[in-house]
């Protein structure tokens, strides 16, 4: 393979492998501000707001709970597939 040819393939396996990792699951903490159970959603004190899969059962957390969240983030959005309390 030529050197020009290698270039192409090389950005292509790099933005390959940046997209991958984008879509990583990623977990945060904290101070849970407000929850919407009809949009499925859960907002932190630090204004971070999670698109919630119906998996989660938001009836049982509270403002003010501390909550970890897994999520990944998918078309710029934060989307949580597990919510547990935490300490």
């Amino acid at each position: 393979m030529s050197k020009k040819a290698l270039a192409p393939v090389a950005l292509a396996m790099l933005a390959a492998v940046s997209t991958a990792a984008l879509a990583a699951t990623q977990t945060k903490t904290g101070d849970v501000k407000s929850t919407d159970i009809a949009k499925h959603e859960l907002t932190l004190a630090t204004g971070d707001t999670f698109e919630v899969g119906s998996n989660v059962k938001l009836d049982k957390i509270k403002a003010g709970d501390k909550v970890a969240i897994t999520y990944e983030v998918k078309d710029g959005k934060m989307l949580a597939s597990k919510v547990h309390h935490t300490k």
